[in-house]
This record gives C-alpha cells, sequence and structure tokens, in this order.
C-alpha cells in the first residue's frame, strides 16, 4: 500500500525548528550537550579572523604528521581504514552486465580494502516503492566473498550521462520543480530543486526503504549522506565542466537564486533536514558526509561549517566526512581545516579523481597526513599506475592512514600465584596518522572511545582459558604517531586454576569481540600482521 506523502512547508520554517536544538532542553532522543563541547563547535566564526584560524585555535590547529619509523613494518588493514577502489557509474553498469571480474580483480589486491560506488536513484526505483536492489546486493555479494566492504552513495543528479537526469521520471510527474544544465557530454540533463517540498518527502520514504533493506549488512563500510546536492556530494549548482566555467556556473546559480529561492540559510535548513533522514534510516550502519562546500565561495564554506558542525555534534562517530572531488595537491585552508577539526571526533576520508598527476601525488600523500585522514577512495588508473611516483605515494599513505599499531614490548611475570593480581607493563606505537576510535552510543550519537586490550592465556591444546582485559591509562583514541605510548596495569587472575599457560596479546573491539589487527613487533623479526600476538609464557601456581 501506497504510504501518505508528507508535504514539508518549505524549508524555511524549519529553521526555528532545527535552531532549537542548539537553545533548549534536548529531547531523550538527542545527545545532551557538555558545556565545554559547546566551546569547540561554536559557530560562526568572526570574518575578519577566518583565514587566520584566530577563533579556534583550540579546535584547529595544524600540525605536522610526524612519522615513526620502525624497521620492517608493514602496514596493517582493519574494517574501516584503507584504499577503497573508486568505481564511476558506467564502470559499474559495465561489469555487473558483462562480469569481466575487474571489480574482483580490484579487490584480490592487498591493498585494497574495499570499493566505492555511486548509482542513479533512477536505477534503484524505476516505480515509485517499487525497487530494484539488483545491482547493490551483487556489489555487496563480492565484496562479502573477498571479505572487503563497499562505500555506497546514491545519486539524484550529476553522476551518470546515459540518461536525462538521475532522478527517477516519476518524481518530476509528481510535479517536482526542476532545472535544465549541460552535462559533461554536452547534453542538456535535468536536477531536481533539492529543497523542493514533494521531493523531499520522496527522498525521505526512498531512503527509509533502503535503510530498511541494507542497514544491518556487515559488508557496508558507510552511506553516503546524498540527494541534496550534484553527484552525491553537498555542492547544489550542477555545473559540471572542468575546470569551472565561471559563466555557466553564474547563470544556473542566478537562475536558482531567482526563480526557486535559493539563500544559503534555505540551504544550511535544507542540509540539516537532509542530513537527518539517514541516521534514522541507519541506525547501525556507519554514514558518510560530503566536505565541499555548498556553493565554491566564503558564503557557502560559512554554510559548510554550520552543517558540518550540526551533524557532528549531534551525530559523532556515526558520521564519517570526506573531503570528495580532489583534482590536485591544492591545500588551502578552507580545503581541510573541517578534517583538522573533526577527525579526533570521527573517520575522515579523501576521494581522489583520476586527474591527480603523479607529482601532485607525491604532495597529496604529506597532506592526506596532516589530515590525519583513514580512508581514501582511489580511481582504479592510480590503483593500477605503474608510475613510480604515484606508486610510492600511495604506499606512504597506506602506511599510516588511520591507526597503525604496533606492539613493541610487553611484559608479565613468569609465575603468579592463583588468585593474586598479575602485573604487566606495555609499549604501543601508533604509525598512523589517527587515533584508534571506537564508536560507543551514547543516544542517538557516537562518542569517541577507547578500544581494549587483552591478555589471552591458552593452555598446551591451544584452548583460551582466561580473557585478562582491560582499558589503557591512555585510551587508544589517543594514541598519535611520535608519541611513546606505554603504560602498567593489574589483571585479575581469580578464576584461572593452576597451570602452564602461553600468553597472546591483542586489542579487541568488545561489544563484538572483533580482534584489531596489530604488527607484532615482540616476537618476531619483521613486524609482521597478526591478531594475536604471542608474549611469552605464565605459570599459575
Amino acid at each position: 500500500m501506497r504510504r501518505p506523502l508528507i508535504f514539508l512547508s518549505g524549508l524555511l520554517a524549519l529553521t526555528p525548528i532545527v535552531s532549537a536544538t542548539y537553545g533548549c532542553k534536548t529531547s531523550a532522543a538527542e545527545a545532551a550537550p557538555q558545556p565545554k563541547e559547546w566551546v569547540k563547535y561554536l559557530n560562526p566564526m568572526p570574518r575578519k579572523n577566518y583565514s587566520l584560524n584566530e577563533s579556534q585555535d583550540r579546535a584547529i590547529k595544524k600540525k605536522g604528521f610526524k612519522s615513526v619509523a620502525i624497521a620492517g613494518a608493514k602496514p596493517v588493514a582493519n574494517r574501516e581504514l584503507g584504499f577503497f577502489a573508486l568505481l564511476d557509474t558506467a564502470t559499474v553498469n559495465s561489469e555487473l552486465k558483462n562480469s569481466t571480474g575487474m571489480i574482483e580483480k580490484l579487490l584480490d589486491k592487498p591493498e585494497v580494502n574495499g570499493i566505492s560506488v555511486t548509482i542513479p536513484w533512477r536505477d534503484l526505483a524505476p516505480e515509485e516503492e517499487k525497487y530494484d536492489w539488483s545491482k547493490i546486493e551483487k556489489l555487496l555479494a563480492i565484496c562479502k566473498q573477498k571479505n572487503k566492504t563497499l562505500i555506497l552513495r546514491v545519486s539524484t543528479c550529476g553522476s551518470d550521462n546515459s540518461a536525462e537526469s538521475d532522478t527517477p521520471n516519476w518524481i518530476y510527474e509528481a510535479g517536482v520543480k526542476s532545472i535544465t544544465y549541460k552535462g559533461t557530454d554536452g547534453k542538456d540533463h535535468k536536477m531536481p530543486i533539492f529543497w523542493d517540498s514533494t521531493y523531499l518527502a520522496k527522498w525521505g520514504n526512498f531512503v527509509a526503504d533502503l535503510g530498511a533493506k541494507f542497514d544491518k549488512n556487515e559488508s557496508l563500510h558507510s552511506v553516503g549522506i546524498t540527494g541534496g546536492g550534484v553527484l552525491g556530494g553537498t555542492p547544489v549548482v550542477p555545473e559540471m565542466s572542468q575546470p569551472l566555467n565561471k559563466e555557466a556556473y553564474k547563470a544556473l546559480e542566478d537562475k536558482l537564486t531567482k526563480e526557486h529561492n535559493m539563500s544559503q540559510r534555505q540551504l544550511v535548513e535544507h542540509w540539516k533536514y537532509v542530513a537527518d533522514i539517514f541516521p534514522k534510516a541507519f541506525p547501525t550502519a556507519r554514514l558518510n558526509f560530503d566536505i565541499d562546500p555548498t556553493t565554491p565561495n566564503r558564503a557557502g564554506q560559512d554554510s559548510l561549517d554550520e552543517i558540518s558542525d550540526y551533524l557532528v555534534y549531534r551525530y559523532g562517530q556515526r558520521i564519517y566526512l570526506t573531503r570528495q572531488n580532489i583534482g590536485d595537491a591544492k591545500h588551502g585552508f578552507d580545503q581541510y581545516r573541517v578534517l583538522l577539526k573533526f577527525h579526533a571526533d570521527t573517520l575522515t576520508g579523501y576521494q581522489l579523481l583520476p586527474t591527480v598527476t603523479p607529482e601532485e601525488m607525491t604532495k597529496l600523500a604529506k597532506n592526506a597526513l596532516d589530515d590525519g585522514v583513514s580512508f581514501v577512495e582511489v580511481p582504479p588508473a592510480l590503483l593500477n599506475s605503474d608510475q613510480e611516483p604515484v606508486k610510492k605515494a600511495l604506499e606512504d599513505i597506506r602506511s599510516h592512514l588511520g591507526y597503525q599499531l604496533v606492539s613493541q614490548k610487553v611484559t608479565i611475570p613468569a609465575e603468579v600465584k592463583a588468585g593474586e593480581k598479575l602485573k604487566a607493563s606495555f609499549t604501543f606505537s601508533n604509525l598512523g596518522a589517527a587515533g584508534a576510535l571506537r564508536p560507543v552510543r551514547n543516544l542517538d550519537r557516537d562518542v569517541p572511545s577507547s578500544y581494549i586490550v587483552q591478555i589471552e592465556l591458552r593452555d598446551a591444546n591451544g584452548k583460551a582459558i582466561a580473557l585478562l582485559r582491560h582499558t589503557p591509562g591512555m585510551p587508544t583514541n589517543k594514541w598519535k604517531s611520535g608519541q611513546p605510548i606505554t603504560w602498567e596495569s593489574e589483571l585479575a587472575t581469580k578464576s584461572i586454576k593452576p597451570g602452564e599457560y602461553t600468553a597472546y596479546l591483542s586489542v579487541i573491539e568488545p561489544d563484538t569481540k572483533r580482534k584489531l589487527q596489530i604488527l607484532n613487533a615482540i616476537s618476531t623479526e619483521t613486524p609482521s600482521p597478526e591478531t594475536a600476538v604471542n608474549v611469552g609464557k605464565l605459570k599459575v601456581q
């Protein structure tokens, strides 16, 4: 049965509702603000201080990445981190139709953790509430087979020139307003007005059904917060030429402003509304938000500030942040400050274009580590490149991407009496550009917290007899490269029977019991990726 269509009375009417969350008592469904957090996320900044960053030095302070050298260290892969092969719409359609095996070959690369795709809305919803999920299901099945993951975005404008619009025709037939623009093929294409109330209601219905179908799929890395801008991103003006055609852009911007009442305030409230649709539809899966400005000017940057602050403040680590469409090595303050501001709160990433030159890749490698990114969407042309600057840059990024934890030393006594505390000391290094953030749900917000460290005692048959767990003195989400990480702990042994055991060290996600891959620099000459590191024998008397 067709669900009732909920019409919105214009997004400007939402302004006092959304803004009220900043000034009054939060409901039970919202994260309660802490006083110190208000200081961190205050907006807007005084414009005269903006480029100098004087008003938010505490929150955004650029620090160059400090690399730690450990001989023989290799990059380790964990589910949240890594390279994702960035496939365009035409490639996805061709591969799923012809089954040439290109996707499987990409996923077979040890340096590739998954794939990133953008699928037009019209391909998934050819008729209202009649869905064709086959493309997503096939891609998830391939990822599951290869033990890799998928970054999924659904586009409503600009990703595919094979049809007039990424948005299905039935949307326009329902009366949704639109404008015409020139695509990269030089032909006319159609974009819906993203803040049209009928469009938003129908898009919300679709996202809810998408979440009901795929939210708990373990092969999802993240789902893009899309539908409010072009190319699955944040910008709202569909000027597709590279480099930007300023005259064509200005004509489209004027048309949206004069004929469709576009303003920065409207865009902020519009994007907040669109963004709120996704956490409700995907309570389990991680989400991914593009941090390009709504329009390429100071006003657009200010809007991005307010939108990203709102998202991360309200939902925390549920929202990953990606700087999309990186085609060169420009690294001005406007382009990286949002990543610097939030990479301690959530995971952040880059999305590269195939136009990046080998020379720019060398600079991008440094930028990515300074920005503390944890994942990078990389076109196959770069992943398969035989040019040395490209290969070296990708290896430099991968070696320090996200958290790269190295166990360097663990000291435990040779003997302990049953019931006595086991005194242990630990030494780790983080070779990565980001801390090991574990999301802990606090109402509808995920707060970055620490993974736990485990000593597992196994008997002569390899059977686990005891799991001794604790949180490090310095939580893993604060482990930074270039800083020594050492602590001591006393572990309870009261339930352990007398006997001789082998002790194994792991870093654990306590809810799922998943063991992270870490580099073993204790019991091997060359550090090797492992989930359980042999740290010696223990006799319990």
